[in-house]
């Protein structure tokens, strides 16, 4: 069996702790082990609010033979860093879906994805590496997203919608069919994207504007 470490110790990987205890191959192919720090120390009194020991950081750790990974940061540019520390040494990382999510048989999907409750994966679509969705959110048919993005909660990627890597959707976003979100970008809170977000833009509003 593998052991499963959270990279992480925010509020986001205490979520993931416990999620993923509903989650697919929970108690038969992996358990879990603890968590890792990553580059942000936190006050003393939220690191009491873990559920199982702090392991180390991500530079210190010994990885051992059975152990695979999880990175719980919502940061898309710092899971990407966290992540390649560990990839660097030879971790392994596995999808975390939780039981609720549906996901259809034709999605094509990388590792390293966090599928909160349920979140919808549907015909078609596909997931890259290293992406966060949060509860009820979720990609419609033939719709893409890159690598390392973070999908906040109850957002909307319809379907041919095209999102690149370290796309961040804030809770409640949504982006109309044949959208295009380029890498790096930003939707705000409860935004709307009609056509094209360009790379690295800040977009806010209905319809979503740079800001």
């Amino acid at each position: 069996m593998k052991h499963l470490i959270i990279i992480g110790v925010g509020g986001f990987a205490r979520e993931l702790f416990w999620n993923a205890h509903d989650s697919v191959g929970y108690g038969m192919d992996w358990d879990i082990k603890g968590f890792l720090d990553g580059d942000v120390e936190l006050a003393a009194e939220e690191y009491e609010k873990l559920p199982l020991p702090v392991l180390g950081d991500v530079d210190s750790y010994v990885i051992q033979t059975n152990d695979c990974f999880i990175c719980a940061i919502g940061s898309p540019k710092v899971k990407e860093k966290l992540v390649q520390r560990i990839l660097l040494r030879g971790g392994e990382f596995i999808n975390v879906i939780h039981n609720t999510a549906i996901v259809h048989p034709t999605v094509q999907m990388g590792r390293g994805n966090i599928l909160c409750p349920l979140v919808h994966i549907l015909d078609h679509a596909r997931v890259g590496d290293f992406v966060t969705f949060n509860g009820r959110s979720g990609m419609g048919h033939d719709a893409q997203i890159g690598d390392y993005s973070s999908v906040m909660s109850a957002v909307d990627i319809t379907g041919y919608v095209r999102a690149g890597k370290r796309t961040f959707w804030g809770s409640g976003s949504r982006a109309l069919p044949h959208s295009r979100i380029d890498d790096d970008a930003t939707v705000g809170v409860a935004s709307v994207v009609f056509k094209h977000v360009r790379a690295g833009a800040k977009v806010f509003g209905n319809p979503a504007l740079p800001i």
